[in-house]
């Protein structure tokens, strides 16, 4: 049986699905001319790709440690962290083009909205996390 869109609660793993579909729709972004041209590539679209992939790998890095002890616990929370100050640099990086080439800004929309929606997902995530950090801390002597 379907369940309506406005039903559905959010997948477990919604923040992953956001980050590759940021790294699709931002990838085309930066490589459209319209928006950024070739001479400006070096500076705007290459770092961008490159903090589009760090993201998904922070992202699939701290996923893939289920915590056994508080040592893993906090080495997942650190990934996740870097994940949210990577959405973070991603958006000063539109910033910057934003500033400096002259782009319709109403173009950014989109992927800002989605930006800011990863940014949210990850630090509710980071936030689920606590019961981890907090089961460890009661066992330890």
């Amino acid at each position: 049986m379907s369940v309506l869109k406005n039903k559905r609660s959010e997948s477990q793993l919604e923040f992953y699905h956001t980050a590759t579909l940021i790294r699709a729709e931002l990838t085309r972004f930066v490589m459209n001319e319209k928006i950024v041209p070739k001479r400006w590539r070096p500076v705007f679209t290459f770092p961008m790709v490159e903090k589009i992939i760090k993201l998904i790998d922070y992202i699939t890095a701290a996923n893939t440690i289920y915590p056994q002890n508080l040592r893993e616990a906090e080495r997942r929370r650190d990934y996740q962290t870097q994940a949210i100050i990577t959405v973070e640099q991603i958006l000063q990086l539109l910033q910057y083009i934003l500033t400096t080439l002259p782009v319709n800004p109403d173009k950014f929309q989109p992927v800002t909205e989605l930006l800011i929606k990863e940014g949210s997902l990850l630090r509710g995530w980071r936030k689920s996390d606590n019961k981890f950090i907090a089961k460890f801390k009661d066992q330890t002597p």
